[in-house]
């Protein structure tokens, strides 16, 4: 027998109860989204201070370069496919098509604590470039999409560990 599809209405209240669940640390709807005022060039701006910050941390520095590479034009190359992760995620471009959990999985020396300081460095570095106003965006939506590869992570790498 086939399953019959939720209506529209009990898929709408699905949606908003999980974004609840899964969106709680600021309010979004999609009348006035949060991410209004947020431009390419302030996510090049971003990108563009923060990359040479990662580069030049004792910790997620030799991270980053044993994956990446030390050289400036492959540096380059990233962040301009960062700089198209970020674009989807602010503003609905479809300009970045990898898979930020498969990458992640891909470099084993990674452990919460980099992502931590990731963050740390993240949040600093958008609050000085772009304000409180844009950074609290970015750092709202960094700090999820942190929270998520990081438990993506955990559940490939310790299947049977039990979950809070």
């Amino acid at each position: 027998m086939r399953q019959r599809r939720p209506s529209n209405r009990v898929a709408l209240a699905r949606m908003v109860k999980w974004s609840k669940l899964v969106l709680r640390d600021k309010p979004m709807n999609m009348v006035h989204s949060p991410k209004a005022g947020i431009t390419r060039d302030d996510i090049a701006q971003l990108v563009g201070a923060f990359y040479p910050r990662v580069r030049a941390d004792a910790r997620l520095g030799p991270i980053f370069e044993g994956r990446i590479g030390t050289s400036d034009a492959i540096w380059a190359k990233h962040m301009t496919t960062i700089g198209d992760f970020w674009a989807n995620v602010m503003l609905r471009e479809r300009a970045y098509k990898g898979n930020p959990l498969q990458v992640h999985l891909g470099i084993p020396e990674i452990e919460e604590s980099d992502f931590a300081r990731w963050l740390d460095l993240f949040e600093a570095t958008a609050r000085h470039e772009l304000g409180d106003e844009k950074a609290d965006v970015f750092n709202t939506l960094a700090r999820r999409i942190g929270r998520s590869l990081w438990m993506g992570i955990d559940m490939q790498r310790n299947p049977l560990a039990p979950r809070s």
